[in-house]
């Protein structure tokens, strides 16, 4: 059986969607567990008036953190294999089938990950993710990871119960990012069964894509660097090349944003990790030059 983990906050409007994606996959041996952080929406009517005995529905205090729900959805799951979706996002109808069957014919592999499609308000935006790669790879992915020359999107993911052991939990004390912290440490312990194959429709919206999420994003993303150093699983090298690249992404969200002088700051602190960034000196040298035209 495979436990599905859905968290929801308020996506009333959504949510149904993503549900009957999951109660009408061809590998019907499932538990839809739906862990909701405290939605004052309908989300609640809408579930509990379904019939579908696979499902179970919990609501939750709310706290902001989806990494507290999993937790609990997975302590309350039973199903050897557990699987994540997101309240906004659907699967294509085969998905769990040809993840199943991988890990099913596959011992020497902890999980299993696809490629999806992006839209946008019924607008295709891609296709596929890894345009390059075909077929099934099995492989560590975490090298690829932390050089970020992979993306792996967590409602892909589908793993074995026994990954937890060595894994750990997410983590609780991130409000943004704890998915990826989570990735991280799977990929360092365990290989991937990848499927080159579009089953995940990711639902891009604007509330999953602001320059707000996108700040707070990469400073989780700063703080998962900083535990992966401090258990031994990347270089202090690999810490510092993590740093640059988040400040300098940061400094790009706020010059979005008009804040010149958070910019600049941001841009500071990338070189300060890596000097050798000629770009970085020309995004710093632009903000010192808009900042003088401004007073201007």
């Amino acid at each position: 059986m495979v436990s599905v983990i859905l968290t929801t906050y308020n996506r009333a409007h959504l949510v149904m969607e993503s549900i009957y994606s999951v109660l009408g996959q061809t590998h019907s041996d499932l538990e839809l567990i739906i862990a909701d952080d405290g939605s004052t929406d309908n989300t609640e009517e809408l579930v509990q008036a379904l019939p579908d005995p696979r499902i179970r529905y919990y609501k939750m205090p709310h706290t902001g953190r989806t990494a507290i729900l999993k937790n609990a959805a997975i302590r309350l799951s039973k199903g050897e294999l557990i699987a994540f979706i997101d309240s906004d996002d659907t699967w294509t109808e085969n998905k769990l089938e040809k993840q199943v069957q991988l890990l099913h014919k596959h011992a020497h592999i902890g999980f299993s990950i696809t490629d999806a499609f992006s839209y946008r308000s019924g607008v295709m935006l891609s296709p596929r993710t890894y345009t390059n790669r075909r077929g099934i790879e099995f492989a560590s992915i975490f090298n690829r990871l932390k050089e970020n020359r992979f993306v792996m999107y967590n409602p892909t993911l589908v793993m074995r119960r026994s990954c937890i052991e060595k894994t750990g939990w997410f983590n609780e004390d991130m409000f943004f990012c704890s998915d990826y912290h989570f990735n991280m440490r799977l990929a360092y312990h365990f290989d991937a069964g990848i499927i080159y194959e579009s089953l995940l429709w990711r639902r891009m919206h604007d509330t999953n894509r602001s320059t707000l999420v996108s700040i707070e994003n990469y400073e989780g993303f700063v703080q998962t660097f900083e535990y992966l150093y401090a258990h031994n699983m990347v270089s202090k090298k690999h810490l510092q090349k993590a740093k640059s690249h988040a400040y300098l992404n940061i400094g790009h969200a706020f010059k979005q944003q008009r804040n010149l002088p958070a910019a600049r700051q941001h841009y500071w602190r990338s070189l300060k990790h890596n000097l050798l960034q000629p770009f970085c000196y020309l995004y710093l040298l632009k903000t010192l030059g808009s900042g003088v035209q401004s007073k201007r």
